[in-house]
């Protein structure tokens, strides 16, 4: 069985993809403006690729009806009309995959549910790929990346595509900064991940010279993304703007005296910081992240590392908060904890208090305390909250944690009278 045609005529800007996919990388980018022919590009070579060998291949996306409405019911009926005018397929319309000659399946699905989430592991692949993948979670891209496992002949594939987000998006630090989006450590084979920017003056002899100007015509930071294809700067959006790594993290030691333990409640995770106050700085040297925990959890966590009976400054919704009947607070004084009293200030005033602080200093961090940096880094204004949701559904936790801390040390920390509560004065 062949895959070709002589009338379809790649751009230069297609054949350098083209190439890129082709290459030694494992992971293979396509990011860029709109209409500059990147999801094309990849369904192409997915077609080529089942049409080589028997085998399974696969798009995602976020939702089952965003990929049905872009891929299946237009990108891939556009590749297979121009690129394999002669080659005969069946769309399956039931589970949504489409059937080749040879045997193979070229699959589509949404993230969006269990039932179909379920459905994509009960497989495995020998292409992966992820359309727009900006709306796609670092976790959830994992969890698919598990299923290239299909035993056959081609080199196992994965592809994104994406109109690039901004510079807090997994895919930047991975495929830009060659970073692990989880710990912020250098990734152990760089050379697996490549990318390739596609814009739509690269697709021009394909589009229409009026959606040029239109795209030339929207507001910057729209423009930046749509037709330069750049990944946006996130300083407009980021919550903690002061935070400077080069600055603000150094290794800490831990010095005899009083620790404090800063603590926020919410299950999926709950986190802690731990710090000391040294001439007037706040040093954090620890930081405790449990998923899908509980306060009995995170109790046993922190005397395991030797924190029993250190000074607590909670998230104060744990005063109602209840495990078994009792309390947060009341299991963490039952425990040996010093807990004291707090209320929650504003969520603006609380970010605004650890930016000063960042400002003047006031903070240094331990490099070992990866989660919290990474919060630091990347946690978004969103319509005047912090985000928390899709891929940024696991931050702002451990920097909220921090920030309860920072906010009780507020007045200490920047000079004013000393106004730190007394350890007596816990409840």
């Amino acid at each position: 069985m062949t895959a070709n045609s002589d009338e379809f005529k790649k751009t230069l800007k297609q054949i350098e993809a083209t190439k890129l996919m082709a290459g030694t990388a494992k992971h293979s980018m396509l990011f860029g403006g709109s209409r500059s022919g990147k999801t094309f590009n990849i369904v192409r070579a997915i077609v080529i690729r089942a049409c080589k060998v028997k085998s399974r291949h696969i798009s995602l996306r976020s939702t089952f009806n965003s990929i049905k409405t872009s891929i299946v019911l237009d990108t891939l009926p556009k590749v297979m009309q121009l690129c394999f005018p002669d080659l005969k397929y069946h769309l399956n319309r039931t589970d949504y995959y489409v059937l080749f000659p040879n045997g193979s399946e070229y699959w589509f699905a949404g993230l969006d549910t269990a039932q179909r989430v379920e459905k994509i592991l009960g497989k495995e692949y020998s292409t992966i790929h992820f359309n727009e993948c900006s709306n796609i979670s670092y976790e959830a891209a994992q969890i698919a990346i598990t299923r290239l496992a299909e035993k056959s002949d081609l080199k196992k594939k994965v592809y994104y595509d994406q109109n690039p987000p901004d510079k807090s998006h997994w895919s930047y630090w991975l495929f830009e900064k060659k970073l692990n989006p989880i710990d912020n450590e250098p990734i152990k084979d760089p050379e697996n991940y490549a990318a390739i920017r596609m814009n739509p003056i690269d697709n021009q002899e394909n589009i229409d010279e009026d959606y040029l100007k239109i795209l030339e015509a929207m507001p910057e930071a729209q423009r930046q993304r749509f037709l330069l294809g750049e990944y946006t700067d996130i300083s407009d959006g980021q919550a903690y703007y002061a935070f400077d790594r080069e600055k603000h993290v150094q290794a800490v030691i831990k010095k005899l005296g009083t620790h404090f333990i800063s603590m926020d409640f919410n299950v999926q995770p709950m986190t802690a910081t731990i710090f000391q106050i040294t001439n007037g700085r706040m040093e954090v040297f620890d930081e405790v992240y449990l998923e899908n925990s509980d306060t009995p959890r995170m109790i046993n966590e922190l005397q395991k590392r030797g924190y029993q009976g250190l000074e607590v400054i909670p998230d104060s919704t744990s005063k109602n908060r209840k495990t078994s009947g009792k309390s947060d607070f009341d299991l963490l004084k039952e425990a040996g904890f010093k807990v004291h009293w707090s209320h929650n200030p504003l969520v603006y005033d609380r970010v605004v208090n650890l930016n000063l602080l960042l400002t003047n200093d006031k903070i240094i961090i331990d490099p070992k305390c990866k989660k919290l940096i990474n919060d630091l880094e990347k946690v978004q204004w969103k319509d005047n909250k912090l985000d928390q949701k899709g891929a940024n559904a696991m931050l702002t936790h451990i920097s909220d944690a921090l920030g309860y801390g920072a906010w009780k040390m507020k007045d200490e920390l920047q000079g004013k009278e000393k106004a730190r509560i007394s350890i007596g004065s816990y409840k």
